[in-house]
């Protein structure tokens, strides 16, 4: 198939999109949705199939990397650091990513982040034979500046492989693959860990990215309709340039900052293996716990919230800021829980909360950004996000060494509710309003 134009083209409305197998069928329940939309779009099965493949090794290798740390350095922050070196590599990088994504083949991009990250993944076995810390971080941390050249594509990209009937539907599917997988790898990478060795779950890691490429490559539909022109610019004046385009537009301003919402706060789940391994004396199936755990309510909560919110615009955004403080209000009194599997619970709950925001947030910027900026709008938003989250996560790290596992997760869980309750109410003419707040924007607002 041959490249789109370069340049903005308009998105054809009613287009059928590539990869489809027929009609949509008649609605039903969300699991039956769900599988007939596997059937009938072979590009999204295969998109869905690659992130599965991905995000299984992922949280296998997390899990280990946190009990490494933890036991080389004997520092309930040093776990924390291990989240921040996940996430602020991405703020650093996903200017520059948004940039690549709307201007070059996003396919191709996705495929070239995911084999080059091959090389790190297999470093960590090195890391954990000789119990190097510092190779440790500089493995997740590469991985990370890597993934930023991946992570916004999928999400840039469902627009163009699905029917725009199905965009709700297959954002929910793809947005809770990351909890599935986190709940999966995070239980499995525990026992793995604790049974077969750390290095296992490295080595797997490394051949899930090696799949995953491969089931990219059979992706036949075009990731993207329209092409960002070779301008010239710096990096710096494309983010200015998409940040004047978000300005005007406060329904997409508003959905860009909600993320980070639960980020404020989300430094506490850098210390959870902290909590499994000091606090409850668990070990490395504990840490798989409580990360599965994270998962499972990450992967229920799009789902409920879809149930909710019934595509409306102003139900959407409601839920959002309720879902900040829900996340919020769960953490607070998480450090009280008197026995493990009611930690375990209380962090299921704040992240059936935290899953709906995360997934709800991405749909709404889909529906309110056109296909040439998209690119740059959802890295923008994935590097605030992530700005958030590896601040938190830094943040923690120092206050746990400083007042304690108990005090820094409910100082961290305070931020997230005054940023929740304040976002809440800047919001309200959103989500009171009598028409949909959340529309398609007609212009491209860049070149």
């Amino acid at each position: 198939m041959s490249d789109p134009p370069d340049g903005v083209e308009a998105q054809a409305a009613g287009a059928t999109h590539p990869g489809t197998g027929g009609p949509t069928a008649p609605r039903g329940s969300q699991l039956g949705e769900a599988l007939d939309l596997f059937r009938r779009n072979r590009d999204f099965r295969n998109l869905f199939l690659a992130a599965t493949t991905s995000y299984l090794g992922d949280w296998f290798a997390l899990v280990a990397v946190s009990g490494l740390v933890k036991e080389v350095t004997g520092s309930d922050g040093a776990t924390a650091l291990v989240f921040a070196f996940e996430t602020l590599p991405v703020f650093l990088f996903a200017p520059l990513a948004g940039i690549l994504a709307d201007r070059f083949d996003r396919r191709r991009l996705m495929q070239a982040s995911l084999a080059l990250r091959v090389l790190p993944a297999l470093a960590l076995v090195v890391a954990s034979t000789t119990s190097t810390a510092w190779l440790a971080f500089a493995c997740v941390g590469t991985i990370s500046a890597l993934a930023a050249f991946s992570e916004p594509i999928p999400p840039a990209a469902v627009p163009n492989l699905v029917e725009p009937e199905d965009l709700s539907l297959a954002q929910t599917i793809l947005g809770s693959v990351w909890g599935t997988m986190l709940f999966l790898g995070a239980a499995i990478g525990g026992l793995a860990a604790a049974v077969l060795g750390r290095e296992a779950s490295f080595v797997l890691n490394a051949l899930t990215f090696v799949v995953a490429v491969v089931l990219v490559q059979r992706i036949r539909a075009p990731f993207s309709i329209a092409r960002l022109r070779a301008t010239g610019a710096s990096v710096l004046a494309h983010v200015t340039d998409v940040w004047a385009f978000v300005r005007d537009r406060k329904p997409t301003r508003a959905l860009m900052t909600t993320k980070a919402g639960v980020g404020t706060g989300n430094g506490v789940v850098g210390l959870l293996p902290a909590y499994a391994i000091g606090v409850y004396g668990a070990g490395d199936a504990g840490i798989g716990a409580l990360l599965a755990a994270r998962g499972l309510g990450a992967l229920v909560g799009p789902w409920v919230g879809r149930r909710i919110v019934r595509g409306r615009g102003q139900r959407l955004v409601g839920t959002l800021g309720i879902s900040i403080i829900g996340f919020a209000l769960t953490y607070l009194v998480m450090p009280a829980a008197p026995v493990f599997w009611v930690a375990v619970g209380a962090v299921l709950v704040a992240h059936l909360f935290a899953g709906h925001q995360w997934v709800a947030s991405t749909e709404g910027l889909q529906r309110t950004t056109p296909d040439d900026v998209r690119g740059r709008v959802m890295s923008l938003d994935f590097a605030l996000a992530t700005l958030s989250m590896g601040s938190s996560a830094v943040l923690g790290s120092i206050l746990a060494e400083a007042v304690g596992l108990a005090a820094a997760t409910r100082l961290m869980a305070g931020v997230a509710l005054v940023y929740g309750l304040t976002w809440l109410w800047w919001t309200r003419d959103l989500w009171r309003a009598t028409a949909d707040p959340l529309t398609i924007a007609e212009d491209a607002g860049t070149d």
